[in-house]
């Protein structure tokens, strides 16, 4: 067992049928997290317990209210599950909305968990950058721990990555479920590689599009599709602030491949981020000159 099982606090003990772990964390987009998070939130999943916050996170600041220093905010790491009879498999869900500094560790206590309720598989969600305009419809990629689930995603018209990482526990879970040989898969949603930094609700529906049906549930996509709709004038200001050589990559890409990969490679990522804060910063200096009258 994993030295750090006393970090679990269970609310309830359910006898769960061959259950299905769904797992996500906070990433690029908020894809991952969001999906889960979205998903659990539908079914109406009902709360099993937590990981103690303080065995896996050390907050840097404190808030000051009402001129009081406040006692410091812990993210949450939280166990959900779900029955329904007319499923094959219940399911196990897990939301951690802060990435821990000790994530294997933390992928040790919950297959620890996800043991003690006989989880037969886990699937997780993250973000694909991608050449990718926002206003087109994002593909999902996929990757899995066995052959045998790649045939099965890729039936759902998933792509296969061939190389490349996940960063975080949406991809190290999978890793530690596959050194005990439990079967784990990750679906990824396309996002533009301009706006990783910015909440992508239409790439998390395109993954719950997928996700749902391999879990064979149904649910509602309209309020992911109305906020997404909502960050669109933000997603247009992003784009413009891109150099024309990217926008004519984009353009390219959308026009002459739209049924190929639209990958960028990791220089071309790093070229977009580079840029794309050095406009954030000047714009903040700009906004900070304008608001102090001793300049």
């Amino acid at each position: 067992m994993n030295d750090w099982q006393g970090a679990i606090k269970l609310e309830a003990r359910p006898r769960l049928r061959r259950p299905y772990l769904v797992a996500g964390w906070s990433g690029m987009g908020a894809v991952g997290l969001l999906a889960v998070n979205f998903l659990r939130q539908e079914l109406e999943a009902r709360l099993l317990g937590e990981i103690d916050a303080h065995a896996f996170f050390s907050p840097s600041q404190v808030r000051i209210a009402d001129r009081l220093l406040q006692a410091p905010d812990f993210p949450e790491s939280r166990f959900y599950f779900w029955q329904q009879a007319e499923t094959a498999h219940d399911l196990l869900f897990f939301v951690g909305t802060e990435q821990p500094s000790q994530g294997y560790q933390m992928a040790g206590l919950i297959l620890d968990l996800a043991g003690q309720f006989g989880v037969e598989r886990i699937y997780t969600a993250a973000a694909f950058p991608t050449l990718i305009h926002h206003d087109q419809a994002p593909g999902v990629w996929g990757t899995a721990t066995h052959p045998g689930l790649l045939v099965e995603i890729e039936a759902h018209g998933v792509r296969i990555m061939d190389q490349g990482t996940i960063g975080g526990l949406n991809g190290l879970l999978l890793a530690a479920g596959r050194e005990r040989d439990l079967e784990g898969l990750c679906l990824l949603g396309e996002i533009p590689m301009y706006a990783t930094q910015t909440i992508n609700p239409k790439a998390s529906a395109a993954v719950l599009a997928v996700l749902t049906q391999m879990l064979d549930v149904e649910i509602s996509f309209n309020k992911l599709r109305l906020w997404a709709e909502d960050l669109t004038p933000q997603m247009d200001k992003l784009y413009r602030l891109l150099p024309d050589h990217v926008k004519e990559a984009i353009k390219k890409a959308k026009a002459e491949a739209p049924e190929e990969e639209l990958v960028a490679d990791e220089a071309f990522f790093d070229e977009i981020e580079r840029f794309l804060q050095q406009r954030w910063r000047s714009n903040e200096d700009e906004e900070d000159e304008d608001e102090n009258p001793l300049s």
